[in-house]
């Protein structure tokens, strides 16, 4: 099969959670929460601006993920985004069916339980898959990933919530984006005219418990691996089950923060800082007794663009790491392989 993928906020400034790790010669203490309001505002206040990236950067050597809060999303957007998804998956297996996935040319639509697979192992969980469909197309553009999603036709209002949310998500992976690039000490826009027709996809997962432990071959909800693209923005419910991989293999827990979403680089962001910044591997874990929900964001490069390490980023002491790629074609190879075989 195809591969594996994965409102207001009591929060304010930068907490940690507390780890053990080591990444870029420094202690890893957790995963921080990082206060984007400067970001989501245009904030004018330099100091401010300066503060929230400043804490970017330090998340994106060391951890590879960082929670954030004061995003603008409503409260009342993610509890009903929730609630519908869970109405889908409660759905009769029949109906989730007739959008099954292999009806689709460009990896759009539902994968049953199982029949995903990371590492050798079949992934434990069930999911659907949304992409880009620029002009509405009513037919598979194989060629460029394009055209049009799956939708199921007992929940009127399932489509109107989802697209809304990735319209959403890609205002907010927008401001993000500014961030990492003033981090990097670039220009805020500088990755915009690689992303300004973003190539991005949405999924939505449920992670039933596992009950049958001896069952080796599906150990995970989905197995270690590092996301394919440049930024994934992760939404989920209150059951925790992702877990992230130190630098040496040892698997911690990431809480669960109210109010948050969850943000983690991909190897697109390794790619073009030539490892500067670093994607990290992480899991998720099967709950043992209450089903999970959560649906991840990947916020992309446009199809066509051609990645390579940035030249600030590539001196003596650090050639390049990286030949150049074509998002696109990359794109294709990874959607018909798993994660894990991406090459860190």
């Amino acid at each position: 099969m195809h591969s594996v993928r994965e409102g207001s906020s009591p929060f304010r400034g930068t907490k940690l959670f507390m780890a053990r790790s080591k990444r870029s010669n420094s202690i890893f203490k957790g995963i921080p929460i990082i206060d984007v309001a400067p970001l989501i505002k245009q904030e004018k206040d330099q100091t401010l601006i300066k503060k929230t990236v400043s804490e970017m950067k330090d998340a994106c050597r060391n951890v590879g993920f960082f929670y954030i809060t004061n995003h603008h999303i409503s409260d009342s957007h993610i509890e009903s985004l929730l609630l519908a998804v869970k109405g889908f998956f409660d759905l009769p297996l029949e109906k989730k069916l007739k959008i099954h996935i292999d009806k689709s040319n460009i990896f759009r639509g539902y994968t049953p339980l199982g029949e995903e697979v990371t590492n050798g192992k079949s992934d434990w969980h069930e999911c659907i898959d949304f992409g880009p469909n620029p002009h509405d197309s009513g037919t598979d553009d194989i060629q460029n990933l394009t055209g049009p999603n799956q939708w199921p036709g007992s929940q009127n209002s399932f489509k109107k919530i989802i697209k809304k949310h990735m319209r959403l998500m890609s205002g907010l992976g927008k401001r993000i984006t500014q961030g990492l690039s003033i981090s990097l000490g670039l220009s805020k826009n500088y990755f915009w005219p690689f992303m300004n027709e973003s190539h991005n996809y949405m999924r939505i997962s449920k992670y039933p418990p596992n009950l049958n432990t001896q069952n080796k071959a599906r150990s995970d909800g989905i197995g270690s691996h590092i996301d394919y693209g440049f930024l994934t923005m992760l939404l989920q419910d209150q059951v925790q089950g992702l877990e992230i991989e130190d630098l040496n293999g040892q698997w911690f827990k990431a809480p669960i923060i109210p109010g948050t979403f969850l943000i983690n680089i991909g190897h697109m962001i390794q790619r073009w800082t030539n490892g500067y910044y670093r994607a990290t591997v992480h899991r998720v874990v099967s709950p043992k007794r209450k089903s999970r929900l959560s649906v991840p964001f990947f916020f992309e490069p446009n199809y066509d663009t051609v990645i390579k390490p940035i030249e600030k980023f590539c001196t003596e002491s650090t050639p390049i790491r990286y030949s150049p790629l074509h998002f696109g074609e990359y794109l294709e190879k990874t959607f018909k392989k798993s994660y894990s075989d991406i090459s860190t």
